[in-house]
């Protein structure tokens, strides 16, 4: 109903004021028929209704209309059901779960700009008398706010055999037909509707069934990644691109997020051994490159991840890979291992082992650490089952590896620093003066401190790991600003061995004069802290990797750790770790889009902490071209090679700061089919194709990159790959790949 207007309220001439005004709509729905039937009734102030009166309603029928030559639904097809499957979902729990872990069908909400499969569930009744079916296909029909997008199945050949629905084996991957909705499609509130059909008889379809899918925005991760080259085996650190391989491979598939942001790339030099077992966690060797990393990580508030290349003669039996503390925001691994990766960063972020917290569902008669229900991968169709597959966060790295609704909906939290809902959380967009603190305890109870810095980062989170000790700061009349816990090195086996490395990022309060520890009551250690040491950036070199800066300092004995300033992201990071040396080389990658950078020297003989900052210029700057690749695909191996048909393609400036997806259109043939990160080979045809990603935003510049691949029914190839010159103007006006493309460098 739209509209209600009283012509002639008093139509017998009486003259009473309108009372109460009453209105009725009754609809029925008969075929193509609609009849409403209207009621409205007046009552004067007399309470009676007696009065004479005229009246109009207006009212609009809507009505989704189907073409009358389309014949009726096939009537032994139905769909019984839609699973939403991004990477594990709740469906049709109640058929293989104990009451205490069954929850509603599709109850684990959907993440913005992730790639979504559907899963769709048909019954065909072949004792119907139709014609029968041998394979059954159909199409998804997905509107959104910018447009409608139609999506044929990712099954082989694009269909399945049908069955009644009480056959259907919900961990088989092609006993559903199944769809994949891209990462730019999913967005927002879209309206999803599907139908299928016989192959071979697509005239007569099932009726349409219906879904409204919400995706909810998530905060993206910011990952800093660091190429560790081990000088002692040797093996040469693994570029940006092998690290994002690995973590692209497994990590960006199981985490709950629709962007992991590259923000920066660099690489260091490690002697110590980080190989083999130990009866304590990780080696000290793993530990020590712990401390590197996190100096790299500066005040940015960045999860810090660093790349192991495998050794000659492989990854031997042990530890292979490293987390200092839960929740610290910094991790390692050997990025062959692509789920002890994902495991490693996933402590990171204050996650424990799935087969040591007590928290961890017990999932029905499954395994321990068993995912509980059914995960799903849309670039791939593959499903995984519980009854095999185990959380990815299992002490022992399980043979199938994927991810629990548990650690799923945990990595939830917060981009960084929180265990998981209900738990303690802490702002990364809160930034405060943190003392980094390293301490060591023996059994006897003597404090060591190591060199430790304070300078503006975010609050920082430190899960489990709690040791019986703490940390008090005083003012210069001994008064007491700030207490707080101190925590062990989990990876030492938490605070069970000796002696105890405590590491602690704390607030460090304005006026402290005095650091003292304590075991429960009793003092153990007090430090009075100077004033900060005098330092100063005595001049700067040119160098032809850079420019070498150049200082001097007070402190005794010396340690520094050198930041530059990101004006992308607005924070400081660290140019290399910590060390004694006066001088280091800021190389030319970190001066991408100006012939200038601010750098800052810190200094520290304990405690206090000076600084010393200024800009530094680099003589023959060059504008950087950033580059273009797809994720999984070394430009140095040979091909052809297979791929996932699901590609995404990142662009990175010279620092390795990943740049903003939404910059990037595909094209083939001179035309759009696609565009942000990812490209859905599968929707092309089978045959050899050429497509373009061109990368827009660089100023008046186009940067571009073709590949040559090969859609087959089987899967996908890359064929070759190949560089486009940068041009100038708009993607509209260069949509075609160069006639005769250069080789790639």
């Amino acid at each position: 109903m739209r509209d209600f207007r009283v012509t002639r309220p008093n139509s017998g001439g009486n003259d009473h004021h309108i009372g109460l005004l009453e209105i009725k709509l009754d609809t029925s729905i008969n075929d193509n028929t609609v009849t409403v039937d209207g009621r409205f009734g007046l009552r004067d102030w007399s309470g009676n209704w007696d009065d004479e009166y005229d009246g109009s309603i207006d009212f609009v029928v809507v009505a989704d209309l189907a073409s009358i030559g389309e014949p009726p639904p096939r009537g032994d097809l139905s769909i019984t059901g839609m699973e939403l499957n991004q990477v594990v979902q709740f469906f049709g729990t109640a058929g293989f779960l104990d009451p205490a872990n069954v929850r509603p069908d599709n109850s684990i909400f959907l993440v913005a700009r992730k790639t979504t499969g559907v899963r769709v569930y048909v019954d065909w009744d072949s004792s119907a008398g139709l014609a029968p079916i041998t394979n059954l296909t159909g199409q998804l029909t997905v509107k959104t706010s910018g447009g409608t997008v139609v999506l044929n199945p990712i099954n082989p050949g694009q269909a399945i055999t049908p069955k009644r629905s009480t056959q259907i084996n919900q961990a088989l991957s092609n006993d559903t037909l199944n769809f994949s909705i891209p990462a730019a499609q999913s967005v927002g509130t879209v309206t999803v509707s599907c139908q299928v059909w016989d192959q071979a008889a697509p005239a007569s379809k099932s009726a349409e069934f219906t879904r409204t899918l919400v995706f909810v925005a998530v905060d993206p991760l910011n990952i800093f990644l660091v190429g560790v080259n081990l000088t002692n085996l040797p093996a040469t650190a693994p570029t940006q691109a092998q690290i994002s391989t690995a973590l692209s491979s497994f990590m960006f598939k199981v985490y709950p997020r629709g962007d992991i942001i590259q923000t920066g790339f660099t690489t260091i030099n490690f002697n110590e051994t980080v190989t083999g077992p130990s009866s304590s966690g990780c080696t000290s060797g793993f530990n020590d490159l712990l401390e590197n990393l996190e100096d790299l990580g500066g005040g940015s508030g960045n999860m810090v991840f660093g790349g192991l290349p495998t050794p000659p003669g492989g990854i031997p039996a042990g530890v292979v890979g490293c987390n200092e503390s839960l929740g610290d925001g910094v991790g390692t691994a050997f990025i062959a291992l692509t789920s002890a990766c994902a495991h490693e960063l996933t402590h990171a972020l204050g996650r424990d082992h799935s087969d040591t917290d007590s928290n961890y569902p017990n999932y029905d008669s499954f395994q321990n650490s068993s995912i509980g229900v059914f995960g799903f991968d849309p670039t791939t169709n593959t499903v995984f089952n519980p009854a095999t597959a185990q959380d990815f966060m299992k002490a022992s790295i399980p043979g199938t590896p994927w991810v629990s609704p548990y650690t799923y909906q945990a990595l939830l939290a917060g981009p960084q620093g929180a265990p998981g809902p209900g738990g303690p959380q802490m702002s990364r967009h809160v930034r405060t003066n943190m003392l980094f603190l390293r301490l060591s305890v023996d059994r006897k109870r003597k404090v060591t401190r190591q060199p430790s810095f304070y300078y503006e980062a975010p609050l920082q989170y430190r899960g489990g790991c709690r040791s019986d000790f703490t940390v008090e700061f005083q003012d210069a009349d001994r008064n007491v600003l700030d207490c707080a816990p101190l925590h062990c090195r989990c990876t030492d086996h938490g605070c069970r061995c000796w002696p105890k490395a405590l590491h602690d990022g704390i607030p460090y309060p304005d006026g402290t004069k005095w650091l003292l520890v304590w075991e429960d009551d009793k003092q153990l250690y007090e430090e009075e802290i100077p004033d900060p040491p005098m330092v100063k950036i005595t001049g700067t070199e040119p160098h032809k990797e850079g420019v070498i800066l150049k200082w001097s300092s007070d402190a005794k004995p010396p340690w520094y750790l050198i930041h530059w300033f990101d004006r992308k992201y607005g924070v400081y990071r660290g140019v290399a770790p910590r060390l004694q040396d006066t001088s280091l080389l800021i190389p030319r990658t970190l001066f991408t889009h100006d012939p200038r950078l601010e750098v800052c020297v810190l200094a520290t003989s304990g405690i206090a902490t000076g600084r010393a900052c200024m800009e530094v210029s680099l003589d023959d700057y060059r504008p950087q071209v950033p580059g273009i690749g797809i994720v999984g695909v070394d430009p140095n191996e040979p091909y052809p090679k297979p791929i996932s048909c699901v590609i995404s393609a990142t662009a990175t400036d010279t620092a390795g700061r990943q740049l903003d997806g939404n910059h990037l259109t595909w094209y083939r043939d001179g035309a759009a089919i696609a565009r942000g990160n990812q490209l859905d080979l599968r929707t092309l045809n089978n045959g050899r194709h050429v497509v373009r990603a061109v990368l827009r935003g660089i100023g008046d510049r186009l940067v571009a990159r073709s590949w040559v691949v090969d859609r087959t029914p089987a899967g996908c190839v890359l064929i070759s790959t190949v560089c486009d010159p940068p041009t100038k103007g708009t993607p509209e006006d260069h949509p075609h790949p160069h006639p005769e493309p250069p080789p790639c460098d």
